[in-house]
């Protein structure tokens, strides 16, 4: 038994179009049991739940990301083997195969819990600092680099396919090669340090003053100081980098939300509603201040 149990933090959903996500803290060893239990006899994945490492405030979207508690990375080139994970041996390490996993091209996840949560808003460079730590233990392959830096990915539970003749034919019981694997005893948990990435951010040049002496609305998106006054005009709540809680142009909530500073990691340039399903609005400025 490890000599210490710390309460984490994630969130589940119960299928890809579920964007409510439960937000869950339990002791690391029930978190680890949770994430590795196999759910066994499954014919599509479309019947998975699925678990994110990022808690959110609201909704599951990247204007929503809180803070991400684990580190996960999402095998799928067939490059490096499941037998991996056992590099990671100086800290806490989960690993388990994913829904398509063959004996010929190995496909899985590997999961570091993360000694404190990162703030989403840093994600964009805490995920640069991840891939320079895979690169540092495993040193081939590679995680795949859309899911480690999305601050709102979800990923499927464990699960082991009812039926699959490639890997019958390999073992009939399947379970011995779709597997878990676990590694924490007397392991710490990552410190994952990301001081020493930098992002640059991208150079906007402003359009030259027209001959009127005005400026568009349409010439000034771009500008941070122009989106913020917009903001502060609308009576929006800035959090972070995002300005929300806007009236929708569309379905009347108030669940609109667009990014201050466009040169930041994950922004948002266009404002749209929160709620893609049943209302779906996105526009410009203009359309939310009567311009």
């Amino acid at each position: 038994m490890a000599k210490f149990n710390p309460n984490m933090k994630l969130s589940l959903f119960k299928h890809t179009k579920d964007n409510q996500p439960q937000t869950i803290e339990r002791p690391l060893d029930c978190i680890i049991e949770s994430l590795t239990r196999p759910l066994d006899g499954v014919t599509s994945k479309d019947s998975i739940p699925l678990w994110s490492p990022t808690i959110f405030e609201g909704t599951r979207s990247g204007a929503n990301a809180k803070e991400i508690g684990f580190l996960v990375y999402d095998i799928d080139d067939g490059v490096a083997p499941v037998s991996s994970w056992r590099l990671f041996a100086d800290c806490v390490v989960i690993c388990h195969t994913s829904f398509s996993h063959k004996p010929q091209h190995h496909k899985y996840r590997i999961i570091i819990p993360l000694e404190t949560p990162i703030p989403a808003k840093d994600w964009d460079r805490a995920s640069i600092a991840g891939k320079e730590y895979w690169d540092s233990v495993v040193g081939r392959g590679e995680p795949d680099p859309k899911a480690l830096k999305d601050v709102a990915r979800i990923y499927y539970r464990y699960a082991i396919p009812l039926s699959d003749p490639a890997l019958d034919e390999w073992d009939p019981r399947r379970s011995k090669f779709n597997h878990t694997a676990v590694s924490w005893d007397d392991k710490p948990l990552l410190n994952l340090d990301y001081s020493h990435v930098e992002i640059k951010k991208p150079v906007y040049k402003a359009k030259p003053m027209p001959k009127t002496g005005k400026v568009r609305l349409d010439d000034a998106v771009l500008d941070s100081g122009f989106r913020g006054m917009i903001a502060d005009q609308l009576g929006a709540k800035v959090v972070n980098n995002s300005a929300k809680n806007i009236i929708c142009p569309s379905c009347g909530r108030p669940d609109v939300f667009f990014s201050i500073d466009l040169a930041m990691p994950n922004s948002q340039r266009w404002p749209k509603c929160n709620h893609l399903e049943s209302c779906g609005w996105w526009g410009p400025l203009s359309a939310l201040v009567g311009e």
